[in-house]
């Protein structure tokens, strides 16, 4: 007796549907898809019971006479291709003639269709895999699908479904990704009874992301432009400051379809690089056209996984068009909005009561001797490319110093800056923060963060036209580790010399330091190492080239160890340098490591604390 035999249709069909139907908001997206196709304009979507009760879905599409609507139940019956050599060039949602069948083999389900200049609707019941007689029944032109009792035939798919929380909300947030491409089609959503999602139809998809995004992170949000061949890029990315602790907000669409790619979170933060913090993730919304030729949609039967013929060319694209966005946009960090103090606080005469709110910009005290020959001996060396342009800028005396004439008059000192209204400083507050204003407002530059960047980015400069400039110690300072830690050190020897900080084994975990960095002559070398071989939390994002990271991430711990402190108090000649010196950089809008170096208080926001608004 053979051991292989066919399986019953129903079996098939039910193992067929895991594949297409793998929760409510699979059955959802697969439905809106089908109204997409059919030219709707407008969309309502209801959900009961996390979608395991209800999930009906009512279009105003075309619609279907009711050979087309018999017809549609049956596996790999559509209207979408006729040939394989169609799916080069498709320009619908679906085309397998898989999603109808296969939610009706593990639902309840019921279709209703009108098809445009049809005298009636037509209405078809699908029970388990079951299909009924078709009947005549009264509706406007377009289509309802309702399906109820979601895997009432495999009770053992519900037990892997989530909270009706977490079901509900992913229903609702790829309605909202699936809309972004569709600006034209109204999306409404109750969940229910209660309405979950209002997207009335509007002229673009900017209009729309303002709705999906927010307000606040739509009008923040930088387009993306760029093209390469064939190959186009656009969308848009959100600021920076304005990431999250997780992928949920990276949308990819090619040629309008709503897909997913492994590697795009990662290209995504490559073209962010060290203006990310640790452990945060982009947010962007990016629409590639492309030859529908050069991409493979029936990859799986979901339809959200694609395969690009040239896949690198894509992946490299949407790098260069986020970085060219984050580039060109000026990405100053603001205070986060708190309420301006109401009128009815002020008291008679309009004078306000001081002593309620103690002042918090009081004169620091003096630094000691030992902090200020510190930090006066960190400018005597040149910063980004070439030395200070004034010689009073190299030599200058750590202290307040003498303030020119006019604050926002910086000739003289030698602070010219590569930037448009770059922020001119003012005074240093606690020894720590520099005050600034540029013609928005008041703009506090954190010392630290901001010389960390011009560190940072000048000896990765030097380094790339091998120019990193060591010294040599007179006496090479003695470093003994562990067996775990020689064999680390052994590894990177060579990167660390073309870094400039060269170190000689002898064995036994014994190395003797022989030359630092110029500019890392003040630190104490043996912390400095066993430090690059601490595991640390916050890194330099990941390159995918060990060499490049380690390279990347020892230059930033090497400024963080050379930049100024907290404490260190800075001249008027310093503090101009350093502002000067940010502007050059390429990236100055955060440290090595994503903490911002600037942030910005626009003066309307002033005026408003001072009820000037």
């Amino acid at each position: 007796m053979p051991k292989i035999r066919l399986l019953e249709s129903a079996v098939a069909d039910q193992i067929a549907a895991g594949e297409v139907v793998e929760r409510p908001s699979s059955v959802v997206k697969e439905l809106v898809e089908n109204a997409l196709d059919a030219g709707a304009t407008s969309l309502r979507v209801e959900i009961e019971g996390a979608g395991r009760r209800l999930v009906r879905v009512w279009d105003d599409g075309e619609g279907m006479e009711a050979e087309d609507l018999f017809l549609c139940v049956r596996r790999h019956a559509t209207s979408k291709i006729s040939e394989a050599a169609d799916l080069e060039r498709l320009g619908t949602f679906g085309f397998r003639g898989e999603a109808l069948p296969s939610i009706g083999s593990v639902s309840r389900m019921r279709l209703v269709s009108r098809a445009r200049g049809a005298e009636s609707a037509w209405a078809l019941e699908v029970d388990g895999g079951t299909v009924g007689a078709l009947k005549p029944e009264g509706r406007a032109q377009g289509t309802t699908v309702e399906v109820r009792n979601l895997f009432f035939n495999t009770p053992a798919r519900l037990k892997f479904l989530k909270s009706d929380a977490t079901e509900n909300g992913r229903v609702v947030a790829d309605l909202g990704q699936m809309s972004l491409p569709k600006p034209g089609t109204a999306f409404y959503v109750t969940v229910d009874g209660r309405k979950s999602l209002e997207l009335p139809a509007v002229q673009s998809p900017l209009e729309r992301l303002h709705r999906l995004w927010g307000a606040s992170l739509g009008e923040a949000a930088l387009p993306l432009e760029h093209s390469e061949g064939e190959l186009r890029v656009t969308g848009w990315v959100a600021p920076p400051q304005l990431s999250r602790g997780n992928r949920s907000g990276q949308w990819l669409y090619v040629n309008g379809r709503v897909v997913e790619h492994r590697q795009l979170g990662f290209h995504l933060a490559q073209a962010f690089g060290s203006l990310l913090f640790h452990g945060r993730h982009p947010v962007a919304a990016v629409f590639v056209e492309i030859p529908p030729h050069l991409v493979d949609v029936n990859v799986h039967p979901a339809k959200r996984e694609v395969r690009f013929r040239q896949e690198a060319q894509v992946l490299d694209a949407i790098r260069h068009a986020v970085g060219a966005a984050l580039r060109k946009a000026e990405l100053f960090a603001t205070l986060p909005e708190a309420a301006p103090p109401s009128r009815s606080a002020s008291i008679p005469g309009g004078a306000w009561n001081a002593a309620a709110s103690p002042s918090r910009w009081g004169a620091p005290s003096a630094p000691s001797p030992e902090a200020v020959a510190n930090a006066a001996s960190l400018f005597q060396a040149p910063l980004v490319g070439e030395r200070l342009s004034s010689d009073a800028v190299d030599a200058a005396p750590i202290g307040m110093g003498a303030r020119p004439p006019q604050a926002a008059d910086l000739s003289g000192t030698g602070v010219d800056v590569q930037r448009p209204d770059w922020p001119v400083p003012l005074a240093q507050l606690h020894r720590t923060y520099i005050l600034c204003q540029d013609s928005q407002g008041l703009v506090i530059v954190d010392q630290h963060a901001a010389h960390e960047r011009v560190l940072y980015e000048r000896h990765l400069k030097l380094f790339a036209a091998r120019g990193v400039r060591s010294q040599r110690l007179l006496l090479p300072q003695r470093i003994q580790v562990s067996a775990a830690q020689e064999a680390i050190l052994a590894e990177w020897l060579p990167a660390l010399s073309e870094l400039g900080l060269e170190l000689e084994s002898v064995g036994s975990g014994l190395f003797f330091v022989s030359a630092l960095p110029e500019f890392l002559r003040h630190v104490e070398a043996p912390a400095f190492v066993l430090e690059l071989l601490e595991p640390q939390a916050v890194r330099q994002p990941e390159s995918g080239d060990r060499l490049e990271d380690f390279r990347r991430e020892t230059a930033a711990r090497m400024a963080c160890r050379a930049a100024v402190k907290a404490g260190d108090e800075l001249s008027w000649e310093a503090m101009g340098a350093i502002l000067k010196e940010l502007s050059r950089c390429e990236i100055p809008w955060s440290c090595p490591h994503g903490r911002p170096p600037l942030i910005r208080m626009p003066l309307k926001d002033l005026e408003r604390f001072f009820l000037r608004r």
